[in-house]
């Protein structure tokens, strides 16, 4: 029998990693059945993972009764699943507080119930923008949308600052740390992959806002970039890219993947991504169509 190309990179994984974005949605029935068709499809194939990563866009839109319902019901879908949950914010998160809240509440129904769950981890505060997890040898850095629960007139989405329409301005420049997160991404003195709701310029819908573009360039200890936002599939948001799942970030060898959505109406299928990590800067991505329970693609760097 001929012998395989892929034979000779054959890599036994030091780190493995669940990653999806973007269940959302508005109607509650079939946002369980996108979610429990993702789980119970990564169940089956038996893969021990280090940790989940789920990089926001868990919830979508005003209802706070059906937004409190899809967090609940997405703690007891995960809790299924042995590993921890390193969870971020994408822009929907915001929906609520952005189109509902009445100064000076601040309500993200998400954030708040994943706190009361000891495997579930995320930003210390909602004013915070990275959150780091430390895997020994390599770690893995999640950038969160965010806001202030001390003066809730502006939050970041879209990779860019929005105020609130209805909520008195206080005195803020509305000025994210910049600096403070490119000494984190510069303090990191071994492999580490950059995860967040939105990719760095190269990826898809990368023109939106500026926020991500001012981290750059990337420090050479990054292996690579995760991201969500925009639906696989989606011709509306992803136009020319709506397939596109690899790219780089621009002006460096860093690949970047796109590994939305959990939801198949925007999206065409339920998906996610698995990361295995060999050592190093050597890494396979795996797309996974939990829709069909079948392998789309598989990106390897050695």
């Amino acid at each position: 029998m001929m012998p395989s190309i892929l034979d000779s990179l054959q890599r036994i994984p030091l780190r493995r990693f669940w990653i999806f974005s973007d269940l959302q949605q508005s109607d509650p029935a079939n946002a369980f059945k996108c979610m429990r068709t993702g789980v119970s499809d990564f169940i089956s194939l038996s893969l021990p993972i280090d940790a989940i990563c789920y990089l926001g866009d868990s919830t979508e839109g005003t209802d706070l009764t059906h937004l409190r319902e899809m967090a609940d019901m997405q703690v007891a879908e995960l809790a299924r699943v042995d590993a921890p949950v390193y969870y971020v914010m994408g822009n929907h998160e915001m929906d609520y507080h952005r189109h509902a809240d009445k100064y000076p509440e601040l309500t993200l129904p998400m954030r708040e119930r994943i706190l009361r769950e000891p495997k579930w981890h995320t930003t210390a505060s909602p004013l915070d923008w990275a959150l780091t997890a430390d895997f020994g040898e390599m770690s893995i850095i999640l950038l969160s949308d965010r806001c202030d629960p001390a003066e809730p007139s502006w939050v970041t989405s879209h990779c860019g600052i929005r105020k609130i329409d209805d909520v008195p301005q206080a005195d803020h420049d509305f000025t994210p740390d910049i600096g403070a997160i490119r000494k984190t991404l510069m303090a990191t003195d071994k492999p580490a992959f950059t995860m967040s709701h939105y990719s760095f310029p190269g990826g898809n819908r990368d023109s939106e806002g500026p926020l991500q573009a001012e981290l750059l360039p990337l420090p050479e200890a990054v292996v690579a970039h995760f991201y969500g936002h925009s639906h696989i599939g989606d011709m509306a948001w992803g136009r020319e890219n709506l397939f596109r799942q690899v790219s780089t970030v621009n002006g460096s060898r860093i690949s970047q993947f796109d590994v939305a959505s959990l939801e198949n109406r925007r999206g065409t299928a339920v998906r996610s991504a698995i990361l295995e990590w060999y050592g190093g800067h050597s890494f396979g991505v795996f797309f996974r169509n939990h829709s069909d329970k079948s392998w789309e693609k598989v990106h390897l760097e050695n």
